[in-house]
Parts: structure tokens; C-alpha cells; sequence
């Protein structure tokens, strides 16, 4: 196992490059409001590089906190988020998934496996508000984006839809992460 050490700016660019990522299947949302409400299962495939990478280099805890913590700025900055039960949602996502890498191992494929998928589950912070403030985000999607899409974001919700999309997001970054290790096999080879 090969350690190496990380720059500040390497942590930055892996942090920058989370968001872009995450914003990229948040794009998703102008297609149909069940890809809005499901963003966080493409986000999860997606943005697994950057964490993964930066995990296999920084084998203390951090690596999770930091990306979301950087997702969750520039939600506040961009005023995607508002409310509480958002923030809390987004940056316990990064903390857990660091506490839980701590626990199983930091410098072990198991412990980034079993990180991954409640990092990607704290994404649903962005849309959480769908579920639990639904008359107030279908006025926004109304003004937003029309009578039309709000009426889209009404059939999604359901408690169901919720549950789905916390077992989707979890399920597919399992398998993302599953999937960076046998891709990014340099990185995979510092972790054991």
C-alpha cells in the first residue's frame, strides 16, 4: 500500500470537482420534476470520483465532511438552501459517513464502501424540502417552473417516493463505489 500525502489544492479541486458533479445530475431536474426529485441517484454515480479519490489519500477522517461541506456552501451561497432540516440533512451525510469510515477503517476498502452510499444520501438534503415542507416547494415550483411541473412535483410526494429515492441513492453508490475501485486501481491499491 502506497501513502501518499495530499495538498491543500488537491483537496480543494476534489471538493470543486464533487460540486460540479453533483450539480451536473442536479441538471437533470429541467428534464422532468422526477428527475429533480431523483437527482441524487445519477449524483451518486457521478460524484464518487472525486470522493473516492480523495479518500484513498486522506485516510483520516474529513474527506466526507469536507465535500459536503463544500456542496453545502455553495447550496447556501447559490440560495438553494433554506431551512434547517436541508442543512442538518447534507453535512450529517459527510460527518456519518466519515464517523462510519473511522470505524470499520480509514485506510480499507470496506470502510470507504460502507461511507460512500450515506455521503450520496445526504445529497437528498437539497430536496428534502419536497417531502417535508410540500405546500411551500410546490409554490416555488409553480413560480419556478410552471403549473405543469409543480403538478409533477405533487405525484412525487408520497412517503413512498422518499423511501425509493433513499434506497436508490444508497444502492447505486454502492455500486459506484464498487465500480471507482476497479477503474481507479492507483488509487484503490493505497487502501487495503
Amino acid at each position: 500500500m502506497e501513502k501518499k500525502t495530499i495538498t491543500w489544492w488537491q483537496f480543494l479541486c476534489m471538493g470543486l470537482l464533487y460540486i460540479v458533479l453533483v450539480l451536473a445530475a442536479s441538471f437533470t431536474g429541467y428534464l422532468n420534476p422526477t428527475c429533480w426529485a431523483y437527482y441524487s441517484v445519477p449524483a451518486a454515480l457521478l460524484a464518487v470520483g472525486p470522493y473516492y479519490w480523495l479518500s484513498a489519500r486522506w485516510q483520516k477522517f474529513g474527506a466526507g465532511t469536507f465535500m459536503a461541506l463544500m456542496l453545502l456552501l455553495f447550496c447556501i451561497a447559490t440560495g438553494e438552501s433554506k431551512g434547517l432540516l436541508p442543512r442538518i440533512m447534507m453535512l450529517a451525510g459527510g460527518v456519518l459517513a466519515d464517523v462510519i469510515r473511522m470505524w470499520v477503517g480509514q485506510d480499507s476498502k470496506k470502510g470507504l464502501y460502507a461511507a460512500y452510499p450515506l455521503l450520496a444520501i445526504g445529497n437528498i438534503g437539497w430536496v428534502v424540502r419536497i417531502w417535508s415542507t410540500p405546500d411551500w416547494y410546490i409554490q416555488g415550483a409553480i413560480d419556478e417552473m410552471g403549473q405543469t411541473y409543480a403538478d409533477g412535483i405533487a405525484q412525487l410526494q408520497t412517503p413512498g417516493h422518499l423511501i425509493t429515492v433513499i434506497i436508490l441513492t444508497a444502492a447505486v453508490a454502492a455500486f459506484s463505489i464498487l465500480l471507482c475501485g476497479k477503474v481507479d486501481r492507483k488509487s484503490a491499491q493505497m487502501l487495503q
